[in-house]
């Protein structure tokens, strides 16, 4: 991998500080793991990179640099990082291949009249998904959900999730389990714990959701592409059929394991299909790019925060917007 000068310099006292705070000072035991495993260092790298999104981009409309740029740019300010005799560009691949097989958790929020679901939309593109996101390291896939959701939507549903009450599914590979939570009001407060992650929290329509990627429905209905749900398409066939028994009376459990069966293995076409388009996603180069300014992404046609399904949030405002 060739080295990328990056669009986007990071200030030297912003770089001092993400070095002090995520490197320089981490437990010994843990820069000993590193020292066995330069693989390792990319996880507190990551820390250092949601840091940097979250406090030290003033402006959003100006973007800032991606997690390769930042890598890079921390490790030229500061080589004693990797050791000698150590390709860090290589490293950093195995570690984004290792990273993308990460299982995660996430939740399936359901509105109290069965009607409607909870999704959001990140900063930097125009894709729908559950709130959720990757698992840390000796975390449960339970709690792993709990945070995500409280980091994303601000809601703190941790003791609401039943363990065994999810649907999962094999996308590229990775674990994605979907913790089902039921009967969440709409007019709940609805705000993103972070910055610069999610740009809108909406309510769907279970119903207008698209069940595979070719779904033409969709574009008539929410006014936007099957692909922009592309991470949610594998879970809704059996969450319509799911919630179809629970407003038939059978309870949760009972509910699941129906929907399991009757779903059978109607489902793998679209599975197939994600599969096939999160695998495009994955084989695409590492390049030293700047993460999109949010002029950059209004830029982009979309016309999903349009939709006719969103519902009014606690303000009134449609959907709830956080950046």
């Amino acid at each position: 991998m060739m080295a990328q000068e990056p669009l986007h310099i990071v200030p030297d006292n912003i770089l001092l500080h993400l070095y002090t705070r995520f490197l320089l000072n981490i437990p010994d035991e843990l820069k000993e793991d590193c020292a066995k495993n330069f693989v390792r260092i990319f996880f507190e790298v990551e820390r250092a990179h949601w840091f940097y999104v979250d406090y030290c981009i003033e402006d959003p409309s100006v973007g800032g640099v991606d997690m390769f740029g930042l890598t890079q740019q921390l490790f030229e300010k500061f080589p004693s990082i990797v050791p000698r005799g150590i390709n860090w560009q290589e490293k950093f691949v195995e570690w984004k291949k290792y990273r993308g097989s990460t299982a995660t958790g996430s939740m399936i929020i359901i509105d109290e009249h069965y009607k409607m679901i909870l999704l959001v939309q990140g900063f930097y593109g125009n894709r729908w998904s559950l709130p959720g996101g990757k698992i840390n390291q000796d975390e449960s896939l339970v709690d792993c959900a709990s945070r995500e959701v409280m980091e994303e939507t601000g809601l703190d549903l941790a003791n609401r999730i039943l363990p065994s009450l999810y649907i999962d599914r094999y996308i590229g590979g990775t674990l994605r389990r979907a913790f089902i939570v039921e009967g969440l009001p709409r007019t709940s407060r609805l705000k993103p714990g972070t910055k610069n992650e999610i740009e809108a929290i909406t309510w769907f329509g279970i119903a207008d959701l698209p069940a595979h990627i070719q779904d033409i429905t969709t574009m008539e209905k929410l006014n936007s592409r099957p692909n922009n749900f592309y991470l949610v398409i594998p879970f809704i066939r059996q969450l319509k059929l799911y919630v179809e028994q629970r407003l038939s009376g059978k309870p949760p459990g009972l509910a699941l394991s129906e929907s399991e069966r009757l779903c059978g293995n109607s489902m793998n076409y679209s599975v197939y299909l994600q599969h096939n388009a999160i695998n495009s996603l994955s084989n695409m180069k590492v390049n030293a790019t700047s993460t999109p300014s949010k002029k950059q992404k209004k830029n982009k046609k979309s016309n999903t925060s349009k939709s006719p399904n969103q519902s009014l949030s606690e303000d009134g405002k449609t959907g709830e917007k956080s950046r």
